[in-house]
């Protein structure tokens, strides 16, 4: 049997959250896929060191040269299907070429682009629209971070819910962990000496990172604390740099670009809360990655986010940034429910992990083959 992996995603030095996952599964499932079975990595160009470790030696990558920057899956891995088909297709990417076999998993991250509309380029609408109904019309089963994501994916299409399994994500626990070592948490890398709320994520619309930036400058008013925004530019950045510019407290806000892992992990060691404001998320990897660092965390309601965190997080309303402002400053002059939040992120963090992921995602794979 031979099972092939998209792992175009994955092969980026500077990942988000998506890639991440393509990561992850690529490593993690050189764990849990059987010696027996033969697996194709398929790229573009040649695999980064971090995927090509360890390989198993029933592994072995295929690269599929293209010119261009745009389309290779849709031309170029699309041919390879069409002329050498694996038994097994797996996309962790959401998007899936032409001529797939009839045996083909697809994991489906969100459908935030059908419910905040508005935060999506017009031509970014129409194809996330067009590969989501190909999705439905022709994976055989579909892997989703949560039962939110599962439960948006029926709304919308006609899948059978037996074919959709929920495989909850995890975090890298070599990175993200509770040590407060100095070394650890060096933030050399920030232009601040003061605490600091958090936030990390793509500055864009959907992450709600306005509403953000107003309950900030309610409670700034009171409190002597930095914000540092950590993320690339996404759609809608342009509003967020204009907000940030006008901001009477621009010095005490701070705009990082991308940081690597282990500089996030520092500032989830550091700060003094996380928040995530997001109106819509599949998941929330930063979630169980704050947690896991002893960071405690204010997130918004109405997604995905809740069924992560569980029930012992308070929780905003992501539409109302008065009540997000209200929350955060009652955190902030509560060291009791601040310390109770790390010891409850803790635990909870320990539910996640990548192994399990890959884990539940091999089986799914595997029993394809029957």
């Amino acid at each position: 049997m031979i099972i092939g992996i998209e792992a175009n995603h994955a092969n980026k030095e500077q990942r988000t959250g998506v890639e991440n996952y393509c990561w992850q599964m690529i490593n993690n499932l050189k764990k849990q896929i059987p010696s027996d079975v033969r697996v194709i990595l398929y790229s573009q160009k040649p695999l980064l060191p971090g995927l090509t470790e360890d390989m198993p030696k029933n592994w072995e990558l295929k690269i599929l040269k293209w010119p261009f920057a745009k389309l290779w899956s849709q031309t170029r891995l699309s041919l390879e299907m069409i002329l050498n088909p694996p038994d097994i297709f797996f996309a962790p990417g959401q998007l899936i070429p032409f001529g797939c076999p009839k045996n083909t998993v697809v994991t489906v991250h969100d459908s935030a682009f059908m419910f905040f509309p508005e935060a999506y380029s017009f031509l970014g609408k129409i194809y996330l629209k067009w590969m989501n109904k190909r999705i439905a019309k022709v994976a055989k089963k579909i892997l989703t971070p949560s039962q939110f994501s599962k439960n948006e994916f029926i709304k919308l299409y006609k899948f059978s819910p037996e074919n959709i399994i929920v495989t909850p994500l995890g975090y890298d626990k070599n990175v993200y962990f509770s040590a407060k070592e100095s070394f650890l948490s060096d933030l050399s890398f920030l232009p601040i000496n003061k605490n600091f709320i958090f936030y990390v994520g793509r500055l864009e619309e959907k992450k709600n990172v306005i509403s953000l930036l107003r309950a900030f400058e309610k409670i700034k008013e009171n409190n002597d604390i930095a914000l540092v925004l950590a993320g690339k530019p996404g759609y809608g950045f342009e509003k967020i740099e204009k907000a940030v510019n006008k901001s009477g407290y621009k010095k005490d806000i701070i705009l990082t670009g991308w940081l690597s892992d282990k500089q996030i992990a520092a500032c989830f060691r550091k700060c003094l809360l996380f928040v995530f404001p997001s109106f819509y998320e599949g998941f929330g990897i930063p979630l169980i990655e704050a947690m896991a660092c002893g960071c405690p965390v204010l997130a918004a309601k109405g997604n995905s986010l809740e069924e992560v965190g569980g029930e012992n997080y308070i929780y905003f309303d992501p539409k109302n940034w008065l009540d997000l402002a209200e929350k955060m400053g009652k955190l902030l002059k509560d060291d009791i429910i601040l310390n109770e939040f790390r010891q409850f992120g803790l635990k909870r963090a320990d539910n996640f992990s990548w192994q399990k992921t890959a884990n539940i995602t091999a089986n799914e794979l595997i029993k394809l083959q029957n």
